[in-house]
């Protein structure tokens, strides 16, 4: 074999070989996509199943709600309503000092039936898609005042947008469980909640200034509440931001698109 032969040779097995490694190169390289395309999927697939599980725990949540609002409008609140009817009625015949108790008793009953009815249209999800979210939350706001456990506020700025009754349910409650855990557990005496519409995004603030808590603590009834909160907000494709501490109390932050 002369010299030419013995190149020529070298070339071929040269050329094999950069074509067998670049085979090699382009394989490893696509099955590396089909393995990341198949994770990203599987993953995918995973989320859109934790989203329906939580969907659905919420679906259940709003009917049982809806259920317990109708019980005290109707159940409750009616047998509040024959109460104070009869206090009334006794009231006609009783002495004047006997007239000033039942009185006295009626109005206590007529406070607690405004309650109770002010109670059920907080957690009747027909009543947030009727009025809309600034105005549920005004409610809730003048219900706290009314009870005097602490001074409530919400400010609205910027041009308010209507948003969906999905994402304005959502929203309600996740402000309720906020505001819950403020009245229990804070020992707060001040709550102040903000609406901010800048073009197409909603952000909500909203703190207390009491004792703050443990937000990695998922044990307790606020750490669990915590939890919900940030499925709910992930529904909508929004996000949360949770602040506590024993100095500043506890805030709340949420931005959403419309």
């Amino acid at each position: 074999m002369d010299q030419k032969e013995i190149q020529q040779l070298i070339l071929a097995t040269t050329v094999i070989v950069l074509v067998l490694v670049i085979t090699l190169i382009i394989l490893f390289f696509y099955f590396q996509k089909k393995k990341t395309a198949y994770l990203l999927k599987q993953r995918e697939t995973q989320q859109q199943f934790e989203d329906e599980i939580t969907k659905s725990k919420l679906e259940i949540q709003e009917q049982a709600l809806q259920n317990i609002s109708w019980e005290i409008h109707d159940n409750v609140g009616q047998l509040l309503s024959v109460a104070k009817m009869q206090l009334n009625m006794i009231q006609l015949s009783a002495t004047k000092e006997q007239q000033s108790k039942i009185q006295e008793t009626g109005e206590i009953v007529g406070k607690s039936l405004q309650e109770l009815r002010g109670l059920a249209k907080s957690l009747n999800p027909n009543t947030i898609k009727n009025k809309g979210l600034i105005d549920s939350i005004t409610l809730e706001i003048d219900r706290f005042n009314r009870l005097n456990f602490l001074k409530s506020s919400l400010k609205i700025l910027g041009d308010p947008f209507n948003l969906s009754n999905e994402k304005e349910i959502i929203l309600f409650r996740i402000l309720q469980e906020f505001s819950n855990n403020t009245l229990k557990y804070s020992k707060a005496n001040k709550l102040d909640i903000t609406f901010n519409y800048t073009n197409n995004q909603l952000e909500i603030y909203a703190e207390d200034n009491g004792i703050g808590f443990n937000i990695n603590d998922t044990s307790n009834h606020k750490g669990i509440g915590l939890i919900n909160m940030k499925s709910r907000v992930k529904l909508i494709g929004g996000k949360i931001e949770l602040k506590s501490s024993k100095e500043n109390g506890t805030k709340l932050h949420i931005s959403c698109s419309k």
